[in-house]
């Protein structure tokens, strides 16, 4: 790690660009403060292309001029490394690091953090969605984008069975009807309006000011498109915690919170949640061995979960 740590600070100042201060490294590449207000992004693996796509989304999502900050790229750079991103620099506190582990429920100020940032992207729909990120690394073929975000996704998660479904057959009872029913619901929920999704909120991409308030949020891209804001939703009320000991705790109070004081529709939160453990089972390993894909399987088997699977909706 040091040694490619070493690398990219060189790099960075071959490119005129000072690293003053290592931030932090993650599954995408290592980042540095260089002054200014800005902080540079040395990617492993993204392309050139893949970058400008992605500063056309933060710019679409900073349009919305939400009331807390999100990533702006103001300069791309080509490096014997690879692709090298001017980022503007993001203000606060990661909320992971003023949460316990462990609490048995979410603290109030964590719980008004999650809705504050789904509350703010639900209410900016989005009017030009133009630009479409990969998801999960797939690019989605014209004719799914032409017939809706849902399509978008069931076609992700429909390569996703065809790569990786032999090892959920192994892992989750019924998988098969399990994956049809997640598709039958998906294509059921009506079609809304467009709205920011960022895919990963969870305590390490959510920013706190010194009142607690959100000031940013960071890490876009992993799953982030335009489409549902109940999937967002759905996913954040599971990952807020999703290796503690009181993980099911913690998710049940967010959901409630979500459903009895937010007004999100229960059924669609479980049928999304299924959704994005098909999708993103293997993300961090094809051969399943780490702690992603085991919650992944244990919502899958989960009872409120197959049993709104199985439920068809009121119209």
């Amino acid at each position: 790690m040091q040694e490619t740590l070493d690398e990219s600070k060189l790099v960075l100042s071959e490119l005129g660009k000072t690293p003053l201060a290592y931030i932090a490294s993650g599954m995408e590449g290592h980042i540095f403060d260089i002054g200014g207000n800005e902080v540079a992004k040395v990617w492993h693996s993204k392309r050139w292309e893949e970058v400008v796509q992605l500063q056309s989304f933060y710019e679409i999502v900073d349009g919305l001029h939400l009331p807390f900050e999100t990533p702006v790229i103001t300069e791309i750079h080509d490096s014997r490394l690879g692709t090298v991103s001017i980022e503007r620099k993001l203000h606060g506190t990661p909320m992971k690091d003023v949460v316990s582990r462990d609490e048995t429920l979410p603290p109030p100020f964590a719980t008004d953090a999650v809705i504050s940032v789904l509350t703010a992207l639900r209410d900016n729909p989005i009017r030009d969605a133009q630009s479409t990120l990969p998801i999960l690394g797939v690019a989605p073929s014209d004719e799914a984008k032409s017939d809706g975000s849902a399509c978008v996704l069931l076609e992700v998660v429909s390569r996703k069975v065809e790569r990786y479904g032999d090892q959920l057959r192994r892992s989750v009872q019924d998988f098969d009807r399990i994956y049809h029913l997640t598709v039958q619901q998906v294509r059921q929920i009506s079609g809304a309006e467009l709205h920011a999704v960022h895919g990963d909120l969870c305590p390490p991409n959510i920013l706190l000011g010194p009142n607690l308030e959100v000031t940013a949020v960071l890490d876009w891209g992993f799953l982030s498109h335009f489409g549902d804001s109940s999937l967002d939703a759905s996913i954040a009320c599971g990952i807020y915690d999703m290796y503690g000991r009181y993980h099911r705790e913690n998710d049940d109070v967010l959901l409630s919170e979500c459903v009895n004081q937010q007004g999100y529709d229960r059924h669609q939160l479980l049928v999304y949640r299924a959704l994005y453990a098909i999708l993103t089972s293997n993300a961090y390993s094809e051969d399943g061995a780490d702690g992603h894909y085991a919650w992944c399987v244990d919502t899958l088997n989960r009872h409120d979960v197959r049993e709104a699977l199985s439920c068809i909706p009121e119209q």
